[in-house]
């Protein structure tokens, strides 16, 4: 942690301390209606974003679904998030992540949660499979083969498949959703709390008719967080992750992650 923290002040300093936002969020204009969403994920869809620190370019993050496949007699969704730090950020701290999870294309909960990554001198290669009829989780690791099993809540997400799950939610300005998430072979309630909506400009990318969610984790009755996330989406049918802005992270401050890239996404008919 200490390297990650003297390595990010270096980069503040090489890059002149620039401090300038790409994006701008505004409550003008005439008063709008979050949309229902889509009943399906749109296979191909693909986001691209930018990774900053108080302003400064660290690395980029994906989002995919990159089709259907088969996991344990189902079809699922196969969704991919992948991130990578910028080649100046590599050289000192290297970042590479490929996290995969497979939804269950009529239950959308997940069947498999797929992790490979690089962060540093720390590997991992690992994957969970998910019996949610059952509430069984059945852990397995690539580099040592060791394997747990343990048990899972009913209906359990995982980290990335909660934001597909939510995607594809009705959603009310002032309301809640909530889900059952499991990481780590820890089970915690994530609350999302929808606070506001407004519009999102992101500098050549777009402009949007918007609304923000403040995820909350709840472990045991109580809030279990480090940080404050907040975590802006596109209002129509599609559900756009436009803008992640996480605050209050121990000795690093303020992280933002920017849609830069739409592919593959009919925005038709929105």
């Amino acid at each position: 942690m200490k390297r990650v923290i003297a390595i990010l002040i270096l980069v503040f300093l090489i890059s002149g301390c620039a401090l300038v936002s790409n994006y701008k969020i505004t409550a003008r204009g005439p008063v709008f209606k979050i949309n229902a969403p889509a009943d399906k994920l749109q296979l191909g869809e693909k986001f691209t974003y930018k990774v900053e620190w108080l302003g400064i370019y660290v690395g980029n993050a994906s989002l995919s679904v990159e089709g259907i496949s088969e996991v344990n007699g189902r079809k699922a969704y196969h969704i991919l998030a992948v991130a990578k730090t910028s080649p100046m950020i590599s050289k000192l701290y290297k970042v590479e992540d490929r996290i995969s999870t497979y939804i269950d294309v009529q239950k959308l909960y997940p069947l498999r949660f797929d992790k490979k990554q690089r962060e540093g001198g720390y590997r991992s290669d690992e994957y969970t499979d998910f019996d949610q009829e059952k509430g069984k989780a059945f852990y397995f690791s690539r580099r040592n083969h060791s394997k747990k099993e343990y048990a899972i809540p009913r209906q359990a997400q995982d980290p990335l498949s909660c934001l597909y799950y939510f995607r594809l939610k009705d959603i009310q300005a002032g309301k809640s959703i909530f889900a059952n998430v499991v990481a780590d072979e820890k089970s915690y309630l994530l609350e999302a709390k929808v606070h506001k909506k407004g519009f999102v400009r992101i500098k050549g990318v777009g402009e949007w008719e918007a609304f923000m969610i403040e995820p909350v984790p709840w472990f045991q009755g109580k809030i279990e967080r480090r940080a404050k996330v907040t975590m802006w989406f596109s209002a129509d049918k599609k559900r756009i992750p436009l803008l992640m802005v996480t605050k209050g992270i121990p000795f690093v401050g303020t992280v933002t992650i920017t849609l830069q890239k739409i592919e593959q996404l009919d925005t038709q008919n929105q």
